[in-house]
């Protein structure tokens, strides 16, 4: 994003539709869930308030019955983020706890900011190494996914207690 926003590239002004069932299956891997709840805890907003619009989008989205078994990517289901538009327009999370499909997925155009235009840089995804990190993870807090929808990974961890110093 930071490299995108350099060269003039930017989502603002964007309708956001990545974050939409229209074009969303973001998933996220047990690393990226605990990082993003911590973040949420530590300032006050793992509330029950979100609790209760992770479970509606797992709802409406029946993010609970999703194909496969967590292990196989290429089977998703599309639902609108939980985050998207919930306390301000667009996405309310930091770049530092956003996982990293958000952040490689951009616009790569300087005035259209949707459809074609906009894709994951598989190439930035494809150097991320935190395999080892994510099987501490996995092994440490009991977790049998590998990637999850984002609001069923959140609510999987949801009653989990860690701290930073327990995570790689």
């Amino acid at each position: 994003m930071d490299e995108a926003e350099a060269q003039g590239v930017s989502c603002m002004g964007c309708a956001g539709t990545c974050c939409t069932y229209e074009a969303n299956s973001m998933m996220v891997t047990p690393l990226e869930a605990i990082e993003l709840l911590q973040y949420l805890r530590e300032n006050s907003l793992a509330d029950e308030p979100l609790r209760a619009r992770l479970l509606e989008t797992v709802k409406t989205y029946r993010l609970d019955h999703a194909p496969g078994d967590g292990k196989r990517s290429y089977l998703r289901k599309t639902y609108t983020c939980t985050f998207f538009g919930f306390k301000e327009l667009g996405c309310p999370l930091p770049r530092e706890v956003k996982p990293y499909g958000c952040l490689a997925f951009n616009t790569h155009h300087k005035e259209k900011k949707a459809d074609e235009n906009c894709y994951s840089d598989k190439e930035l995804l494809a150097k991320i190494d935190d395999e080892q990190a994510n099987a501490e993870v996995k092994a440490k807090f009991g977790i049998l996914w590998d990637k999850s929808p984002l609001p069923t990974a959140l609510l999987d961890l949801w009653n989990k207690k860690f701290d930073k110093n327990e995570v790689p």
